[in-house]
């Protein structure tokens, strides 16, 4: 196939990854990922690969090449991989798993180069914009960070047990802020331009909190749920406040959503097999839906060509 411009890819319990043209909904590649599910998906900055975080395995996908099955597969991991994703220059894969072990992995080889021992399950992991650091979201309910410089791990906040594991970190493209939700649906944002401190702490959802996110203009944090819904918070100073809720008489749980690159759209992941696109500007309903998968969606990702930064 010939490289796209815009590449919607999405996965979770099917044995396959679709991949979607986001403008009209037409699945024109299906790729094979049979004996797990997907955990987590991440598309190269050129768009050339795809990688797929699963039970003790990631795999490598072109997405130049007419096959469907993974170029590379790295399999030396136990238990659930939950977080992937591909360092800029695509000169290194980050993984994160319920292993508690946070791994920096050498693409041609699938070796793994660098790894930390965590004191829990890691259930989220993004990388700075420099590059330098990883932030970790834990089952045991901390926040830190890998300095890949210093090979040390710093601890930014461990919450009290009563506020709950952190299910999903994000940090935005200025490097100037960190979210957090946990799985009592409360998001964190931190101030990150020097020593982190949490500027505010809300309830974003009654129930559990699964996925927190930026928009690339670093305006707005999208937050998912297993309330069923998707929500969009302005960030105003020092507080966030409500914008919009994304609601559809089927969706269910809502695990994953990703902005367009002009921070207008999202696009949102439910267990209905569902992914949904959605206006910032009109929430009645979505815009598209992409309804091919017969089990749960539970990741997606989303890469432009002029952006060359998902």
């Amino acid at each position: 196939m010939s490289q796209m411009e815009l590449i919607l890819a999405s996965a979770g319990f099917d044995p396959m990854i679709r991949l979607w043209y986001p403008h009209n909904a037409t699945c024109f590649k299906k790729l094979s990922h049979r004996d797990s599910q997907v955990n987590q998906l991440d598309i190269s900055s050129d768009g050339k690969h795809l990688a797929a975080a699963g039970h003790q395995q990631i795999r490598v996908y072109d997405l130049i090449s007419p096959s469907p099955y993974p170029s590379m597969t790295y399999d030396k991991l136990n238990k659930n991989v939950t977080a992937v994703g591909f360092q800029r220059l695509k000169q290194w894969i980050y993984t994160g798993g319920e292993d508690g072990l946070v791994c920096i992995w050498d693409i041609r080889t699938a070796s793994c180069q660098r790894k930390i021992k965590l004191a829990s399950s890691v259930n989220s992991v993004a990388l700075h914009p420099d590059q330098t650091s990883l932030f970790i979201g834990q089952e045991n309910t901390s926040c830190s960070y890998w300095d890949l410089r210093q090979d040390k791990e710093v601890v930014i906040h461990k919450n009290p047990i009563k506020e709950g594991s952190v299910q999903s970190v994000a940090v935005n493209s200025i490097a100037s802020q960190l979210c957090t939700i946990d799985n009592k649906g409360f998001l964190k944002v931190w101030d990150i331009t020097s020593e982190p401190k949490c500027i505010t702490t809300k309830q974003c959802h009654a129930n559990r909190g699964l996925k927190c996110t930026f928009s690339p203009d670093c305006a707005t944090i999208a937050t998912t749920s297993a309330d069923a819904s998707a929500k969009l918070w302005n960030i105003i100073e020092d507080d966030i406040s409500l914008f919009e809720t994304f609601t559809s008489p089927d969706q269910k749980w809502v695990w994953d959503a990703v902005f367009s690159t002009d921070s207008q759209f999202l696009f949102t992941a439910s267990s209905d097999g569902t992914v949904r696109l959605w206006d910032s500007q009109i929430s009645s309903s979505p815009k598209q839906e992409y309804a091919a998968h017969q089990k749960a969606v539970v990741s997606i990702a989303f890469w432009d060509k002029e952006a060359q930064s998902f």
